[in-house]
């Protein structure tokens, strides 16, 4: 699986530009607030800007909860894409989702 990892800070319009990015570069799937997307359908995950609180959001956002973590690597798994986009606030945030997932680091 190539994986591509997309950072900036929070507002940036990552989210925003992610559909042109992964139609650009051909990826099928993206991770992206807590959400697994493939092509254009939610797969699976909860999203974090539904949290309550900004603590509860970031921790949705880095699979910190076991259900949702394993409920997301299960879809990725049966999904098997070739490629997935994962946007995070930073560098070691998209490196610490790829790693709680069990994904491969971004190569770009």
């Amino acid at each position: 699986m190539l994986v591509y990892g997309l950072s900036g800070k929070s507002g940036t319009g990552k989210s925003y530009r992610a559909s042109e990015l992964c139609g650009k570069l051909h990826i099928e799937s993206l991770i992206d607030d807590g959400i697994f997307v493939h092509g254009n359908t939610i797969i699976e995950g909860q999203s974090a800007k539904k949290q309550a609180t900004r603590l509860g959001a970031v921790k949705t956002a880095l699979f910190t909860d076991d259900e949702h973590r394993e409920k997301v690597k299960f879809a990725i798994k049966r999904i098997a894409p070739k490629s997935v986009l994962i946007i995070g606030t930073s560098d070691d945030m998209v490196n610490l989702i790829a790693d709680r997932l069990d994904l491969p680091r971004p190569e770009q």
